[in-house]
């Protein structure tokens, strides 16, 4: 693969490492109950899809045992953390490279179809690769609120402009707004939906995910002519007071019974 991979440039990739770990450490606990609901056991054959850095593909492999088998897989693996022999990690764009059909008795994406260009027709190979009777489960954004949070000038407007993705018009930020409706489409039944927000705030795991996409972000906003460095600097210095708080995005998650 070329220097850059996923949009995350080789100097960035320490700083991407601890930002999936900091998301990972925020999310795992709703993810967890979500898969418990969902039904996961010793012996089941489980595909975790978008792994990031591996921590639910972990998980998985503690629920299913040695008797299981857990895919892991993802199109950047810089940042997968080591697992077990019965656990398969795959280099895999979902985009472009088809899964086994009917193979998997869990089939779960986190954080994952909102970023794909091509994502109805990734939810649909994600569910092919459900079993009959089969359960998948999506979990995915919705930013809208979380760009119209009444902060205060410049945080709000640089806020806004990297939460709507303006600088990334192939991204659906409210793609966890449209789950429940594409799971009824293609006929899953049994659907369970949850929604969770967190209070982000510095020096936590739960704001300084975000954070750091920001400080991320923020250059190439200014090389675009979207801010000015001086807005930059200032934004900067508002949430790292020790008293900033905003609103999470809400972190939706939506199960679904494939059909036999």
């Amino acid at each position: 693969m070329g220097e850059e991979r996923y949009g995350t440039p080789d100097a960035e990739a320490e700083v991407e490492r601890v930002r999936l770990d900091m998301l990972a450490e925020t999310l795992d606990p709703c993810t967890f109950a979500a898969l418990d609901r969902a039904g996961i056991g010793p012996g089941d054959r489980v595909l975790e899809a978008g792994s990031g850095n591996g921590s639910v593909a972990v998980w998985m492999a503690e629920r299913v045992g040695p008797s299981g088998h857990v895919l892991s897989v993802d199109i950047d693996l810089r940042f997968h953390a080591a697992v077990p022999d019965h656990v398969e990690v795959r280099e895999l764009d979902l985009e472009e490279e088809a899964l086994d059909v009917g193979d998997f008795d869990l089939v779960h994406a986190r954080a994952l179809l909102q970023h794909l260009p091509t994502r109805d027709a990734v939810l649909e190979r994600l569910l092919a690769a459900v079993r009959p009777g089969g359960r998948l489960l999506v979990e995915d954004g919705v930013f809208e609120g979380f760009a119209r949070q009444p902060l205060d000038p410049p945080y709000r407007d640089l806020h806004a402009l990297v939460a709507n993705a303006s600088l990334n018009e192939w991204r659906d930020p409210d793609y966890g707004l449209r789950l429940l409706d594409s799971f009824g489409r293609l006929g899953l039944r049994d659907l369970d939906v949850t929604g969770h927000v967190w209070a982000m705030r510095p020096g936590e795991p739960g704001g300084d995910w975000w954070f750091l996409a920001l400080e991320r972000a923020f250059p190439r906003m200014v090389a675009a002519g979207a801010a000015t460095q001086e807005q930059v600097d200032e934004a900067l210095a508002q949430v790292r007071r020790p008293d900033f708080a905003l609103l999470s995005p809400v972190h939706v998650s939506v199960t679904g019974t494939r059909p036999d």
